[in-house]
């Protein structure tokens, strides 16, 4: 059987489980994207941007029903005014007055305003629930990135620790070789500096391991002390080779062209919304008052105490110079700006998928050539053991098939992962949502 199908798991783990003894959280690539997406803040910020939307439309619909209006005055004056006639002087008013107005305005007709401006909020909110799915795939990949990032260290921890212990091993028998005196003081030397320089390796190997995890728990709001484990890849999956289906799929799913597409129909409204200066507006108001010298406006010996009316108002504002038409060739030219940019985005996007086929078809191949690589430097090595330990060879000799076999399995591993990254980018770049996230877009 190929090595590649007993690629075996890390760690004998549960899904989202906690090792008491070890204190380690475990769960598969999945999983880690689940919770990612669950709790990270910039999701989260997506989906109060989506809700702050929501508001705005219901503030621009509000716009299209009636407003009631209340105001309440209250005038002091040093003297009673008066109306002088050539009988006299009479009286006109109180020298104390309250008055209070409500009233009710409805508009009619405004040119189609309103009617656009709730239109433009409604395609707002498709914006930002697009702008939370980007925020999505883009967590998702980089979760599942980092994801197989900590693999691959603890994989190079592994690799790491093999070359530590093979070449101690080595030091062990240069050593009882050089007390017998069957090699000179330099091989023994050249072991022990080999040795060294791995356990520096080591780590550094450690390091890595620590900080693949750091990352891995920041994507996922978590802390970055925390220790945790992912579930091996098991067999790598096989994908999608028809570029031009991957290419139509992206064109379908891909955020970034359905914003495009809704920034164009915001576009074509605010023409719209452009246009309506051109029209009259028409609104109905009615109005009830009160005016006295008393609190409540009842008491009045001049006039009457109450008073209501109902009116209507047409404004009409035929002359701008040019504002208005320089409003709407503004919108018109911004339409076809954004049609330009579809194309230019398509374009992109047909060049980024192939680009990214490309890459992990490279890596596919790359697994093929360094899982034979790694069998050959795995029996090289094992030979020139034996070969030392029967003192037909040097120990440069074995020093250079170890360093082999580190950079065979090395390369494997690298191949490996790097082959499940370039899928995480494929379905980034295709706009392939994980069904197990839910978008929440209320």
């Amino acid at each position: 059987m190929k090595p590649i199908y007993l690629f075996l798991s890390l760690f004998v783990m549960l899904p989202l489980s906690v090792d008491a003894r070890e204190n380690t959280i475990r769960f598969s690539v999945n999983q880690a994207v689940k919770a990612a997406v669950a709790d990270n803040p910039y999701v989260k910020e997506a989906q109060e941007h989506i809700n702050a939307a929501h508001q705005a439309v219901r503030r621009s619909r509000a716009d299209l029903f009636a407003t009631a209006g209340l105001n309440y005055a209250y005038t002091g004056l040093n003297e009673q005014p008066i109306m002088k006639t050539a009988q006299g002087e009479t009286p006109t008013a109180h020298t104390r007055q309250y008055a209070w107005n409500l009233t009710l305005t409805q508009p009619l007709f405004t040119g189609y305003a309103l009617s656009t401006a709730v239109e433009i909020s409604k395609l707002g909110v498709m914006d930002r629930k697009i702008l939370k799915e980007t925020t999505i795939l883009d967590l998702a990949r980089d979760v599942k990135i980092a994801c197989y990032n900590l693999l691959l260290s603890r994989k190079m921890l592994m690799v790491a620790q093999s070359e530590v212990d093979s070449l101690t091993a080595h030091w062990k028998v240069a050593d009882r070789f050089y007390n017998r005196e069957l090699i000179p003081k330099n091989d023994l030397l050249r072991s022990e500096v080999a040795l060294a320089d791995s356990k520096q390796t080591l780590e550094a190997r450690r390091a890595d391991v620590i900080s693949a995890m750091a990352l891995l728990n920041r994507l996922m709001n978590a802390d970055i002390n925390r220790t945790v484990a992912v579930e091996d890849v098991g067999p790598v999956p096989d994908a999608e080779t028809d570029l031009h289906s991957l290419v139509e799929s992206a064109l379908d799913r891909r955020p970034v062209i359905r914003g495009l597409k809704n920034s164009l129909e915001q576009a074509l409204l605010s023409e719209k919304l452009s246009k309506s200066s051109h029209y009259p507006t028409v609104s109905l108001q009615g109005r009830y008052g009160r005016n006295g010298d008393d609190i409540t406006g009842r008491d009045n010996a001049y006039t009457n105490s109450e008073s209501a009316a109902v009116s209507l108002r047409i404004g009409w504002t035929f002359f701008d110079w040019g504002k208005t038409t320089a409003g709407v060739n503004q919108a018109r030219f911004h339409t076809r700006a954004i049609r330009q940019k579809i194309r230019g985005t398509e374009a992109l996007i047909r060049q980024q998928v192939k680009d990214t086929v490309l890459r992990r078809d490279v890596a596919k191949k790359n697994i093929q050539t360094a899982e034979k690589s790694l069998a050959q430097a795995r029996e090289n090595f094992r030979i020139t053991n034996v070969q030392y330990a029967q003192q037909v060879t040097t120990s440069d000799v074995v020093l250079d098939a170890r360093t082999f076999l580190t950079r065979a399995d090395s390369n494997y591993y690298r191949s490996v992962y790097g082959y499940m990254a370039s899928l995480a980018d494929l379905d980034r770049v295709i706009g392939n949502m994980d069904p197990l996230i839910e978008l929440k877009t209320k």
